[in-house]
């Protein structure tokens, strides 16, 4: 655009490329553009309220969201994201509901240059603290990305003889999460957590913020994802 600028400083080619760019984040990082993008993946993804709703699974499998790690002095300290920690409390929420016997976590390394440590640990210990009993947690490590957790997860499942469980991940995931387990052959029933905790109130819709341009850049994530996963024949 500096170039053209250079090159023909008459024209209003730049200056409209720049107002619709500002525009455009303006509207990323309020309440109202980021519940237009959220809401065109999260239409119909609903969390379980019953449990007929939960159509008798035996387990909970909950997707990882991402760790943050730091290191210094060869000691690691791990924290997990604030999308994680709301999937971890949707799963013991329905893992209590819907009476299941096992929740599955499945996370591991998924950027070796960003997490030092699979983020399934830190899930595990965070599921417990939830009131999830430890010996009912199952940890899948290997798993890194969305087209990872059928295969993954199948030995668990198998194991165990679990023929139907609830996946619980976030809203604008889960129609990505449920196709990639459909394409694979499993009907899992989808629960999806929380945007935001609950004592957090939404800002005024016009009120640029943090949170909106997170939820934003979720959401432009598995725009693309979603596209490049459909692409790739991965998706059902």
């Amino acid at each position: 655009m500096a170039v053209w600028w250079w090159r023909r400083p008459s024209s209003r080619g730049p200056w409209r490329l720049l107002v619709a760019f500002l525009v455009v984040l303006y509207l990323a990082s309020t309440p109202i553009g980021a519940n237009i993008l959220v809401g065109g993946l999260a239409r119909g993804m609903t969390r379980i309220t019953t449990r007929e709703e939960a159509r008798g699974a035996e387990a909970v499998v909950v997707l990882g969201a991402g760790v943050q790690t730091v290191k210094t002095d060869d000691v690691i300290l791990s924290q997990l994201s604030t999308t994680a920690s709301l999937r971890i409390l949707e799963a013991a929420r329905v893992y209590k509901l819907a009476g299941a016997r096992l929740v599955i976590v499945s996370g591991g390394i998924a950027d070796g240059r960003l997490e030092l440590k699979p983020e399934g640990e830190q899930m595990a210990t965070a599921l417990v603290a939830a009131g999830v009993p430890a010996d009912r947690i199952m940890l899948d490590l290997e798993a890194k990305n969305t087209r990872d957790h059928p295969r993954t997860i199948r030995p668990f499942l198998e194991a165990n003889g679990i023929h139907q469980f609830v996946v619980v991940t976030s809203p604008t995931h889960m129609r990505r999460a449920l196709s990639v387990f459909r394409k694979a052959g499993y009907d899992p029933v989808g629960s999806v957590s929380l945007l935001r905790s609950e004592q957090l109130k939404p800002p005024p819709f016009w009120l640029p913020n943090d949170d909106s341009m997170f939820l934003s850049d979720m959401a432009l994530y598995d725009y693309g994802a979603g596209l490049l996963y459909w692409w790739r024949g991965w998706l059902k």
